[in-house]
């Protein structure tokens, strides 16, 4: 298109018939989404269609059984995601009256992602810029990367296949072993075999059970040793899977370093295997097409030097 009819096409187009599509998209119906935005079926309808006149193209493939995005609607979908989370963070990118630093910053993590360098990171910053507030989300990894990815969040803490199109720089290295309560019956066994943790109810990670493209190297154990078949629990909580693990609601894998404390109390007990253990690394990623608030452009520069730890080697030290 020329500038003009670029300008007369962004003059033309009803920014709600976006939002209405976005909708549409997510509840994967016409019915859901009138019910989601307090409409009726019809006004739904007659969106998308005035949407896809003013585009010129097709948007949803809508036949009976089928309800699928068009290669037009994929495209559009995925520059309404940016527009939306262009515009939640417009009252943050606006937060500029005063010269000091102000605005927030949203970080999302994986459970007990924990570098004392980046608590000093912390500290430093926040002594530097007091007027700065912060919220932290715990999450699995598949919602660390998606709330990155959407410019939802400054920056994220997790482990997985990181996205090439996003920044990422190293934050942690943990070893993992599986463990059970002092009240399990391997509780204080020597020579434990594969064969002895078949059939034992199991404490999972979200990630270990949904398996996919971020499937660790946790998840591969569990197949070599033919063990966790019956999954009696899930978290994305380290500390939760421990302490159900130290209740005897089941087996499960810990980061060694963290389990330790509980090993030397006699509160857990290493099972096999006991060597090759599988180790996950966990970096800090960004998004280096977000539209960033004044502190969250310090903050990111503050921690981009932030020193890694390699847990792996600090418990080989002790």
């Amino acid at each position: 298109m020329t500038s003009n009819r670029l300008e007369r096409f962004a003059h033309n187009l009803d920014w709600n018939l976006l939002r209405t599509f976005v909708v549409v998209v997510e509840e994967g119906s016409i019915t859901a989404a009138a019910n989601r935005l307090l409409l009726q079926q019809p006004a739904v309808s007659m969106a998308l269609k005035r949407l896809e006149q003013t585009v010129g193209q097709k948007l949803i493939d809508r036949r009976p059984g089928r309800f699928d995005l068009t290669e037009a609607g994929e495209k559009l979908h995925l520059q309404c995601r940016d527009i939306f989370a262009a515009v939640i963070r417009l009252p943050h990118v606006l937060d500029t009256a005063s010269e000091e630093v102000t605005g927030h910053l949203n970080i999302h993590t994986v459970s007990h992602a924990h570098n004392p360098a980046w608590d000093r990171k912390l500290d430093s910053y926040f002594r530097m810029h007091p007027r700065v507030t912060m919220s932290i989300t715990v999450a699995t990894t598949v919602d660390v990367l998606r709330a990155v990815e959407r410019n939802i969040a400054t920056i994220g803490l997790c482990d997985g296949i990181i996205p090439d199109a996003l920044d990422k720089a190293f934050h942690i290295r943990e070893r993992y072993a599986l463990y059970c309560g002092c009240g399990h019956t391997l509780f204080g066994v020597e020579g434990i075999d594969f064969t002895d943790l078949r059939g034992n109810p199991y404490i999972a990670f979200i990630a270990d059970v949904l398996g996919g493209e971020h499937m660790n190297s946790v998840t591969a154990v569990r197949a070599a040793g033919s063990f966790g078949q019956q999954v009696r629990a899930v978290s994305c909580s380290v500390e939760e899977v421990m302490r159900l693990i130290v209740s005897n609601v089941g087996i499960g894998m810990l980061p060694d370093h963290l389990a330790l404390p509980a090993v030397k109390a006699g509160r857990l007990w290493q099972l096999p295997p006991y060597h090759d253990l599988p180790t996950t690394d966990v970096f800090r990623i960004s998004n280096p097409n977000s539209i960033l608030n004044p502190a969250e452009a310090v903050f990111l520069a503050h921690v981009a030097d932030t020193e890694p730890l390699d847990h792996c080697l600090e418990h080989h030290q002790d």
